[in-house]
């Protein structure tokens, strides 16, 4: 898990916050300013997500498989991830970017809720268990 909180980042020439991969999950980003990002490449946007496979972890959350059915020393292990928070931060999309918030190639349990975003809305492609609502 991390957080990222109450901090400005802004010239960036590609995203100003990426994560890939999705381990574990459980990221809090709130109370930031993010713009002029995406200077070099017009692909993604100031907050760009990735994901490709699931990992074990053993994170609690309950993935609905009975401990029994797991291999010895696994019991509580999980492929499914925390759920990530992605809220009440300022996006300014810059002229380069397409999407405020990016959530590519299979992101997955992410909930982006009262953000202010300007010029660009939120990216889902692929992946499951994403919500986007209540941005302005």
């Amino acid at each position: 898990r991390s957080t990222v909180s109450s901090n400005v980042c802004y010239n960036g020439p590609r995203a100003g916050l990426n994560y890939n991969d999705g381990f574990f999950g459980g990221y809090d980003v709130s109370h930031n300013l993010l713009f002029n990002h995406v200077r070099e490449t017009a692909d993604h946007g100031p907050f760009n997500s990735w994901d490709r496979q699931p990992y074990l972890t053993d994170n609690g959350v309950r993935d609905g498989f009975p401990p029994r059915a797991k291999p010895p020393g696994l019991g509580h292990a999980s492929l499914i991830a925390r759920q990530s928070h992605v809220h009440h931060n300022f996006i300014i999309n810059g002229y380069s970017g397409v999407w405020a918030i990016d959530h590519d190639d299979g992101s997955q349990r992410y909930n982006d809720t009262a953000n202010l975003m300007v010029w660009g809305g939120c990216k889902n492609f692929l992946g499951n268990s994403k919500s986007c609502d209540h941005n302005t």
